[in-house]
């Protein structure tokens, strides 16, 4: 049988084991709570979280076409590259949206944001042309292009928003946007 004082260390050693293992495992829990789809993390301790690409575009519809250039377009700017969401848009947004993308990368930063809330109304439609008016709420964050760090604190912004749509031969493209922020109470 062992002596007492020879346990010692075995006893230690194996306390610090479970204490490493118990860390590990609050560190993989909080780790899963931080991922959730809307920004939160805290500027200059936490890092962008790793990027999701959306489901297929679908430009059936104009209302699904507005949907699909919103994931798109929010990858896109998580991503810092415009031509991702090209397939979802005319030329002239493609303009808009690489602008936006081009100055926050002469920055050093990115944008990742969520949109939490959409309610669409279609509002005209004919054979080349469709209106889409939403009210969106978005949750967002920027983040360092070098480090991933998050550079602002989380933020959220709700939008009255007008989409102008075409019909090309793949189907719906947004050609504009024109959003007011709805501000909050």
């Amino acid at each position: 049988m062992p002596r007492a004082e020879h346990m010692a260390p075995r006893r230690v050693g194996l306390v610090l084991v479970c204490g490493l293992l118990l860390g590990a495992l609050a560190l993989g829990l909080s780790a899963c709570a931080a991922s959730s789809s809307t920004p939160g993390g805290t500027p200059g301790v936490d890092i962008a979280r790793a990027p999701v690409e959306p489901a297929p575009w679908d430009l059936s519809t104009p209302e699904t076409a507005v949907r699909s250039y919103l994931d798109w377009v929010s990858f896109s700017y998580r991503m810092a590259n415009s031509e991702i969401p090209t397939a979802t848009m005319t030329p002239g947004e493609f303009v808009r949206v690489d602008a936006y993308i081009q100055l926050n990368r002469t920055e050093g930063k990115a944008l990742e944001q969520t949109l939490e809330s959409i309610e669409t109304t279609l509002v005209s439609e004919d054979t080349t042309s469709a209106i889409v008016t939403a009210r969106e709420t978005w949750a967002y964050q920027y983040f360092s292009l070098e480090t991933l760090g998050y550079l602002t604190d989380a933020a959220r912004e709700s939008y009255e928003t007008t989409y102008a749509l075409v019909r090309e031969p793949l189907g719906w493209l947004v050609d504009r946007v024109e959003a007011r922020v709805i501000p909050s109470d």
